[in-house]
């Protein structure tokens, strides 16, 4: 009886959300190694966070501190990205498996999906599979059904992943950064990206064109939104994903969330309120 007692205590340190404001850095075990998480805050619906192709979950830091003073705020870093362990197999499901399995080690019942960029695909596929874990749907510059991309296109994306290296990979972020990324958000999304597994980048874009993220996210029926940089409106943004709707913010890169995080905070603010998530 004393030895139960004492796993009970230990699951339930295990399991229980840090004190309010409070951040915790731990590793727990996703599909294929393990996962660096940052867990902090306490009350409210959590609100999960999962960065974009490349990043890390540091991208996050304004959101998660201004969040934490009210709700819990979770973010971690994908297989194959920063603190993670590199992985054999980089699938988008795969990906949502991992999340699925944090989220479970956790003990988020519901909660609110916040994902950025190539992480759109991710959020649609655990929104098809898992919709009664989520509270609401929050796509952030996100890709969302790219299944209909040219032929040229993803022949394009194949050329470019032939003998990929860090330094061409570092010149493709370059350019994908622009003109309007800070010169901190810079910095940071490239030494993220050196640090991200080869193998993932060409995986994860090549399924991306495949993936038909319409049909798995027509499986969730609750409340989802799209925070865009002002000016992108690509044919294949998860806005145009049936029943999102949209907001936008201006002067900021494709990381919004690092280049103005205030205005990007209230826009969170604003979708967490409109899906009444408390």
């Amino acid at each position: 009886m004393k030895m139960l007692a004492i796993a009970g205590i230990l699951f339930a340190c295990a399991s229980s959300p840090p004190a309010r404001g409070r951040e915790e850095k731990m590793f727990v075990e996703g599909g294929a190694g393990r996962l660096r998480v940052s867990d902090g805050g306490a009350g409210g619906v959590p609100v999960v966070f999962h960065h974009g192709l490349g990043s890390d979950w540091t991208c996050w830091q304004s959101q998660l501190d201004h969040l934490r003073a009210t709700r819990r705020a979770v973010a971690f870093d994908a297989r194959g990205h920063g603190e993670s362990d590199r992985a054999p197999v980089y699938t988008i499901d795969a990906l949502a498996d991992d999340l699925d399995r944090l989220v479970t080690k956790l003990g988020i019942s519901r909660f609110v999906l916040v994902g950025h960029s190539f992480a759109g695909t991710v959020l649609s596929d655990y929104a098809g599979r898992h919709p009664e874990k989520l509270a609401a749907v929050v796509y952030v510059d996100a890709v969302g059904d790219a299944s209909s991309m040219p032929a040229e296109i993803k022949e394009r994306f194949r050329k470019q992943h032939a003998g990929l290296t860090p330094q061409r990979l570092q010149e493709m972020y370059g350019t994908m950064l622009g003109p309007k990324a800070k010169p901190e958000t810079r910095r940071r999304i490239l030494a993220s990206a050196a640090r991200l597994d080869l193998p993932a980048f060409a995986a994860l874009r090549e399924e991306m064109g495949d993936f038909r993220a319409t049909e798995a996210v027509a499986r969730f029926s609750g409340p989802k939104f799209a925070i865009d940089a002002e000016g992108n409106d690509g044919p294949v943004g998860a806005a145009r994903l049936p029943g999102v709707e949209r907001r936008t913010i201006a002067g900021v890169s494709h990381w919004l969330m690092l280049d103005d995080p205030q205005a990007f905070n209230a826009a969170l603010d604003e979708v967490l309120a409109a899906a009444a998530v408390r």
